[in-house]
């Protein structure tokens, strides 16, 4: 039997004779004796099992009384670790590894690696140079790095790794190593920067104007395009009103905070008015009209919001030109509509050799004397079979190949029925035509009965 199996077989015996004497315990001359062995031993050894949990000691005046501590499978917590752990004898050979150690590092049932030394196993992360330093640095009671993070060579993995000395049994030195795998934590944290470094981005160059701000409307934070829109410095300026102030609708934002959803609207900013009560330092006047994007800001603990944002843009100039278009608009249609003279709108297909009726007023109805709703959408020729004529087509396509407007002589809609009709040709820029019918009926009649 070498030494280390004695001892471990004086431990059991000791062990063993303190559960037999578990209700009283024993001192140490008292296990002394029963094992017969020198008392200095029985010291020791009591020491080693109690630093270890095994053993329990009271005192009792000069006496030392050693019972046994409830057994826990250690090798069984162990084992089940989480963390990858190997202990190393003062000869940096393998004395004990868990589960997680063998299953990490790959390895493979049947392979012995106990009592071998540690760096003739060519093991990933022990291969690596700085590991080995490291481990050679606690072996001699050098300075040495504690905690350790490694990217190997051959895996590209990052692992946390953990050294510290240990005591085996009989005082002898031992190292134990730790490690765990944290490439996925790693790249979830550089994933995490990333996006909040694409979100910083975002909230600095963005140009639409973006105001964080309380249930109350304490104003938290806004980003330099919402300072430019404000015509404000910096953002102290701004931080002194409240958020709820800075619309001309009273009590908007605090219903949308209410209904705490994403929604969309348009409010407007009086600033003679935000400058005059509230004292805000904008070069701003007048009112401006903004479209908002407002959110609530969901905290990570998927409680109640308490912060709020909204996103805007300002559509004053927007705002101003829909009106004047709608005023076009309606300057257009009022015209179109009105006009003494027919106007029909075509929109050529198959490259300009054919037309359908887009659009014509009510003086044209009338000349055609077909409803408007039996026209659009169908083809001219199809409805006028007497307009497919080569002085037509020629002419058509001459107008929407050099858009220089050209005049039709009078024809008729129906070969020798109904009005002569004149028309001017000219295209849009839409690349439709239009045409502009004028009834000279009474004219050519007039014309015949002065020959």
């Amino acid at each position: 039997m070498d030494t280390t199996e004695m001892y471990q077989e004086r431990f059991k015996r000791i062990i063993e004779l303190l559960e037999q004497h578990a209700s009283t315990g024993l001192t140490i001359t008292a296990v002394a004796q029963n094992l017969a062995i020198p008392r200095n031993s029985a010291s020791k050894y009591l020491a080693l099992l109690a630093s270890k949990g095994d053993v329990s000691v009271e005192q009792f005046g000069q006496k030392k009384f050693y019972r046994p501590m409830p057994r826990v499978p250690l090798l069984d917590i162990f084992d089940r670790l989480p963390y990858a752990i190997v202990i190393l004898d003062a000869d940096l050979q393998v004395r004990m590894v868990n589960m997680s150690f063998v299953t990490e590092l790959g390895i493979l049932p049947g392979r012995n690696i106990i009592g071998i030394p540690l760096f003739d196993l060519d093991l990933p992360i022990f291969a690596e140079p700085v590991v080995q330093r490291n481990i050679e640095r606690i072996k001699q009671s050098q300075t040495y790095i504690a905690d350790m993070q490694l990217i190997t060579e051959k895996t590209d993995k990052i692992y946390n790794l953990g050294f510290s000395p240990v005591v085996m049994q009989i005082d002898k030195p031992g190292i134990m190593v730790s490690f765990h795998d944290i490439t996925a934590r790693r790249k979830a944290e550089t994933a995490l920067k990333d996006s909040e470094r694409k979100i910083e981005t975002l909230f600095e160059t963005v140009p639409s104007g973006i105001i964080m701000f309380t249930a109350d409307g304490v104003i938290v934070n806004a980003n330099p395009a919402a300072l430019q829109i404000f015509a404000l410095q910096n953002f102290e300026e701004l931080s002194t009103v409240n958020a709820f102030d800075l619309t001309c609708a009273p009590g908007r934002l605090q219903s949308l905070i209410q209904k705490g959803r994403v929604d969309e609207t348009e409010l407007a900013c009086d600033f003679d008015r935000m400058k005059r009560e509230q004292g805000i330092l904008s070069t701003k006047s007048g009112v401006a009209c903004f479209n908002v994007v407002f959110t609530p800001i969901r905290p990570d603990n998927g409680g109640q919001p308490t912060e709020f944002a909204i996103l805007f843009k300002d559509i004053t100039r927007d705002r101003q030109e829909r009106k004047e278009l709608t005023s076009r608009e309606t300057r257009y249609h009022s015209f179109f509509e009105n006009s003494f003279n027919g106007v029909i709108i075509y929109e050529p297909f198959d490259g300009g050799s054919d037309y359908t009726f887009k659009d014509l007023n009510r003086a044209a109805e009338k000349i055609l004397r077909v409803p408007k709703a039996d026209l659009v959408g169908r083809n001219a020729t199809e409805v006028f079979p007497d307009l497919d004529v080569p002085v037509i087509r020629e002419a058509v396509a001459r107008v929407m190949t050099t858009e220089n407007p050209e005049f039709l002589p009078p024809l008729h809609y129906w070969r020798g029925q109904g009005a002569w009709i004149l028309h001017y040709l000219f295209k849009l820029p839409s690349d439709e035509l239009v045409s502009l019918m004028v009834d000279v009926s009474e004219e050519l009649r007039e014309d015949r009965d002065d020959i």
